[in-house]
């Protein structure tokens, strides 16, 4: 049988895991741990959203598993705060976010949530609340009183790279003070639009009151927890979406994808 590249890298990394655990012990393993941040977009059983969509099946199959495996569950402000703190980031943490805030975050999503006691965190794009396919803001205040954290994914949804510093603290300002607005809640943490980065983005953030940005996956060979950079793993539908997932949400996939990066960037010199 010849395996898809997915199936690969999943069985590469079950291999690899066990093998820092067999040679290196559990100090080697500590090493190798990110806390699993499962990034989300759609939750659509049509697939409207094409790569970024998972069925509504999969999603509660997966919030099941969070619950059934006794993982601790914390909202993305929660992870920012424990953090910020300096403690020791427990194993079995993991934060569910989505990004964008498209409608069918409320309506497929947030009763899955609800059922399983999710502490999601959905990261809106302020400009697009109440347009055709997102989140009004009544959702959205329903969504926060139940305990779900609506963050900011900017203003417009921008490309930071093209930004200028005062650019970007406009979005960065102006978004958190329109959700806060609407829940009556702080807004403490940031994602980047498309996953961007930008040097000056973490003083900015810092100076708009922001605890922690999150990105997508690691372009860098690197797995330190950096508050202002934090790197998601992304859940997607797939042939071997369960096993996938059970690898994502482990701790270790990070590690993987970062030195994966590395080897990819030692072969271009």
């Amino acid at each position: 049988m010849r395996l898809s590249n997915s199936r690969k890298i999943t069985i590469i990394i079950v291999l690899a895991a066990a093998a820092v655990l067999y040679f290196g012990g559990r100090s080697s393993l500590e090493k190798c741990y990110y806390p699993p941040i499962l990034m989300y977009h759609s939750i659509d059983d049509h697939g409207s959203k094409l790569k970024l969509s998972v069925p509504v099946k999969e999603l509660r199959a997966q919030m099941k598993y969070l619950r059934d495996k006794k993982y601790d569950i914390v909202s993305s402000a929660q992870l920012a705060e424990m953090i910020k703190s300096g403690e020791k980031i427990p194993h079995n943490i993991v934060a569910v976010t989505l990004d964008d805030g498209y409608m069918d975050n409320y309506v497929n999503a947030f009763p899955i949530f609800k059922e399983y006691k999710i502490p999601a965190t959905i990261f809106v794009i302020s400009g697009s609340i109440g347009k055709p396919d997102f989140l009004t803001a009544a959702q959205m205040k329903e969504m926060s009183d139940a305990g779900i954290d609506i963050e900011s994914h900017s203003v417009t949804h921008p490309f930071i790279e093209g930004l200028t510093p005062d650019g970007f603290k406009k979005e960065v300002v102006e978004s958190k003070k329109a959700i806060e607005k609407i829940t009556g809640k702080s807004v403490d943490t940031f994602c980047y639009p498309y996953g961007g980065f930008k040097d000056f983005a973490p003083d900015v953030l810092k100076d708009a009151g922001y605890d922690a940005a999150f990105v997508t996956m690691p372009r860098d060979n690197s797995i330190a927890v950096d508050a202002y950079r934090l790197k998601r793993v992304k859940i997607a539908s797939g042939p071997f979406g369960s096993l996938d997932f059970r690898i994502k949400a482990s701790g270790y996939y990070m590690w993987f994808k970062a030195h994966r990066w590395k080897k990819k960037k030692s072969t271009e010199y």
